[in-house]
């Protein structure tokens, strides 16, 4: 029988991210799952040839954790039920190789995020997470696709 005891949920907080986040607290229910949301922060790098700006990039970086921080919070207060086994971690890299290594690492049994993140230009200029999530997972994983998102055949 296939049993979901570790359950990842990547998130991005846009509103495709929200409900995969919830798909995977129904599964998590019912199979009395651990959960844990997942965020993943593509560090802010000063370049050599940026020497001369007065940007700090340890400092966005900084302030980007704790925005993240306070919004996962919320997403656990709001979304998960009291009671639910539930962890979050922020990560800083690459999002389809964080998820990847996290879920190998904590033996995960399910990935369950979205299938469209932020916006369609990230996409084109950086490829579909999702996508790369799913050729490469150690475990299965369940895109969830947002009901307002169409699909049209070419």
């Amino acid at each position: 029988m296939v049993a979901f005891k570790e359950i990842v949920v990547p998130t991005d907080f846009s509103e495709h991210s929200l409900r995969a986040i919830d798909y995977g607290v129904e599964i998590g229910e019912k199979f009395s799952s651990h959960i844990t949301l997942i965020y993943v922060i593509e560090p802010l790098l000063q370049a050599a040839d940026l020497t001369w700006t007065t940007v700090d990039f340890e400092e966005l970086n900084r302030a980007h954790k704790e925005s993240a921080e306070k919004q996962i919070k919320q997403i656990v207060e709001e979304r998960i039920p009291k009671g639910t086994p539930c962890d979050s971690t922020i990560l800083f890299g690459k999002p389809f190789v964080e998820i990847l290594k996290y879920a190998d690492e904590e033996n995960a049994d399910l990935i369950v995020m979205a299938t469209h993140g932020r916006g369609a230009i990230s996409h084109i200029l950086m490829g579909s997470t999702a996508e790369k999530v799913v050729r490469k997972a150690p475990c299965p994983v369940l895109t969830v696709k947002h009901p307002k998102h169409l699909f049209a055949m070419p």
